[in-house]
C-alpha cells in the first residue's frame, strides 16, 4: 500500500514552463492515450479487496486513479494525481468516527430504553434519513474540491474555492422540487447547480466562468418527459391487459385454488406469488432500461450545453455529446461490470474517461506562463462522506 504521493517531475517548482515573452498563448488539445498495465491493476486491486475485506479499496482507487489521469494528456504532457489512499482511509474513519458511529449508537440506546415503536425512536431516524439527504450535495462538492486539488498538470494543481454548505442547499432543494413538480424543474436546478461548481473552480490562479439559460434545456427534456409518460402509461395498460387475458387463463385455475382456503395447494400459492414478484421484476427492469435510454437523450444535451456555457481565460469548450453514445457507454460499462463481477470496474472508469477526452474541444489560446500555483488550502482528509454515503461515481 504504497502512500507516497506522485511529485511532478517538471521543473519550475509548480510553475509552468516559459512559454516566451511575446507569447499570446497556446491552442489546448485534450486526448486520451491508452497505457498497458490496467488489467494488472484490477486483478490486484480485486484480490487484496478480498483478502482485507474490502478495506484495500481505498488504495485500489488510488491506484486506478493515478492510471487513468496520466492517460489523459493536455498539449502531449499527463495529468498527474497526487491522492493518497491513507488520505482516504482516514477522511473514512474520520467520517465514520464522528458522524455515522454516535448517531448508530444513538439509534441502537433509544431502541433499547424506549423500544423499537417508539414515536421518539421513529422520529429520530426520520430526521436522521433528512440529514443523510442533506449532507449529498455536501459530498459530492467535497470529494470534487479533493480531486481537483490532488490534479496536477505541468506542476499547477486545480481548486475548488466556494462553499460546500451553499451546493449542499441548492442540491438539497433540487431534491425536494423536482418530484413537487413532477421533473420539471430539473433543467433549472442542474443549472443552478452547475453554475456553483464551474464558477468555483479553478486552475491554478485563474478561474473558469459559467454563464447561460436552462431555457433552452426544455425542449430536448419536454421530447423526453412526454415520451417517459406515454411509454408508462403503454406499460400500465399492457400489463393490465396481459393480466386479464391470457396470463389470467394462463394462471386461472389457480388463482382460483388461491382463493379456496379448503382445497388450496401451498404450490398453487407458491407459484402465483412468484409469478407476480418475477412479473414486477421484469417491468422494473424494462422501465429502468426504457427509462435510461430516453434520458440519454436530455442528458446528453444538457452536457454539451453546459460546455458551451463555461469558459476559462482565452477560450471556451464544446462537447460532442449524443444520446446514442451514452447508451452505448453505459450499456458497454454495465457489460463489464456484470460479466466480470466488478473485476472491470477500473476499465469502466477509464472507459468514461476516454469518452469525455475524445469529445471535448477547446477553442482559443491559453497564456499559461500567467497561470500561477494555487493558494487554495489543501484538504487533507480526502474524501471519507462520499464514500461512507456509496454515492462515489468515479
Amino acid at each position: 500500500m504504497n502512500d507516497t504521493p506522485v511529485q511532478s517531475s517538471l521543473p519550475g517548482q509548480g510553475q509552468p514552463p516559459d512559454q516566451g515573452s511575446g507569447s499570446a498563448g497556446e491552442p489546448v488539445r485534450v486526448e486520451y492515450v491508452t497505457q498497458p498495465g490496467l488489467g494488472g491493476i484490477a486483478i490486484t486491486n480485486f484480490l487484496l479487496n478480498v483478502v482485507t475485506l474490502w478495506f484495500y479499496r481505498f488504495w485500489a482507487k488510488t491506484r486506478v486513479r493515478r492510471h487513468v489521469w496520466s492517460s489523459v494528456r493536455v498539449n502531449g504532457e499527463p495529468l498527474e494525481y497526487t491522492g493518497t489512499g491513507k488520505e482516504l482511509f482516514f477522511g473514512f474513519l474520520v467520517i465514520m468516527g464522528v458522524f455515522f458511529l454516535p448517531l448508530a449508537l444513538t439509534g441502537i440506546a433509544m431502541a433499547a430504553y424506549l423500544g423499537p415503536e417508539s414515536p421518539a425512536l421513529t422520529l429520530f431516524q426520520v430526521g436522521i434519513s433528512v440529514v443523510l439527504v442533506t449532507l449529498y450535495g455536501f459530498a459530492i462538492y467535497r470529494a470534487r474540491r479533493y480531486r481537483l486539488s490532488r490534479t496536477l498538470w505541468r506542476g499547477i494543481r486545480g481548486a475548488l474555492t466556494g462553499s460546500a454548505l451553499a451546493y449542499s442547499g441548492k442540491y438539497f432543494a433540487a431534491l425536494l422540487l423536482v418530484p413537487m413538480t413532477l421533473g420539471w424543474s430539473r433543467p433549472a436546478m442542474n443549472l443552478l447547480l452547475a453554475e456553483q461548481m464551474y464558477n468555483d473552480m479553478r486552475f491554478g490562479n485563474q478561474p473558469f466562468s459559467f454563464r447561460g439559460r436552462a431555457g433552452p434545456l426544455y425542449l430536448q427534456y419536454a421530447i423526453c418527459w412526454f415520451l417517459m409518460a406515454a411509454i408508462v402509461l403503454a406499460i400500465v395498460i399492457g400489463g393490465i391487459s396481459l393480466a386479464f387475458s391470457g396470463a389470467l387463463q394462463q394462471y386461472g385455475g389457480l388463482l382460483e385454488s388461491l382463493f379456496d382456503t379448503e382445497n388450496r395447494s401451498a404450490e398453487a400459492t407458491g407459484l402465483v406469488v412468484f409469478t407476480l414478484i418475477a412479473g414486477l421484476i421484469v417491468l422494473f427492469l424494462a422501465y429502468q432500461i426504457i427509462s435510461s435510454i430516453v434520458w440519454a437523450l436530455y442528458t446528453a444535451r444538457e452536457m454539451s450545453l453546459f460546455a458551451q456555457y463555461t469558459t476559462f481565460p482565452g477560450v471556451r469548450f464544446d462537447f460532442n455529446a449524443t444520446g446514442w453514445s451514452l447508451v452505448t457507454l453505459w450499456l458497454g460499462n454495465l457489460a463489464l461490470i456484470i460479466l466480470t463481477l466488478g473485476i472491470a470496474q477500473p476499465f469502466v472508469e477509464q472507459r468514461v474517461m476516454r469518452y469525455f477526452c475524445d469529445r471535448l474541444s477547446v477553442d482559443g489560446l491559453v497564456d499559461f506562463s500567467a497561470i500561477r500555483q494555487s493558494q487554495a488550502q489543501l484538504d487533507k482528509r480526502g474524501e471519507g462522506l462520499i464514500d461512507a454515503l456509496d454515492l462515489d461515481a468515479f
